[in-house]
Order: structure tokens, then sequence, then C-alpha cells
């Protein structure tokens, strides 16, 4: 008995076709392929990179509010007025007069 393979010889036909006169379309399929996945490859770089991006700038603003109220702290805290209230209040301590002041000379 002769198989459908032998009496029909589709895909041998059919591969040789191929190989034989398309191997310019064989070959553009391939490079349309090769390209299209460059194209989804690069599109999901880009993408991560810009959420990336993100990211990275509401770090930056974030370290930027902490900074300017680190900043405002400081402030805040050197101001002389409040220094010299604390001085006075807390530690009691006075202005030294003129006449108490020691000069060491060598």
């Amino acid at each position: 008995m002769i198989e459908n393979s032998e009496r029909y010889p589709l895909t041998s036909m059919l591969t040789e076709d191929l190989l034989s006169s398309n191997k310019l379309v064989i070959c553009l399929f391939v490079l349309i392929l090769c390209s299209a996945l460059g194209t989804i490859w690069i599109t999901h770089k880009t993408r991560a990179l810009v959420m990336q991006k993100g990211e990275l700038l509401w770090q930056h603003q974030a370290l930027e509010n902490e900074y300017l109220s680190l900043k405002l702290e400081e402030a805040t805290q050197s101001d002389n007025n409040r220094i010299e209230a604390i001085a006075k209040t807390k530690l009691k301590m006075d202005r030294i007069n003129p006449e108490q002041e020691v000069l060491l000379v060598e």
C-alpha cells in the first residue's frame, strides 16, 4: 500500500519551491521578523527607563523637600536671639562685663 506522502508529496514540493525560487522572500521574512522583535525589545527597554526616570524624579523631589526643611530648621536653630534666650533662661548665662575680661598674652 502506498502512503499519502508518497502519492501526494506536497510538503516536499513546497519545501523545494521555497528553497529554490523564493530565497529572497525567506530572507525578507527573517529580516522583518528580526526587526519586529527588535522593536518590541527596544519599546520594553524604553518603558522601563521611563518608569525608572519617574521614580528617580520622585526621589529627587523628596530629597529636595527634605533639604529645604533642614535648611529652614538650621536657620531657626542657629538664630542668635534664640541662642541667647536659651543661654539666659536654661543655662543662666549672661554676657561678661568689660571689667571681668581677662586677656592672656604670650
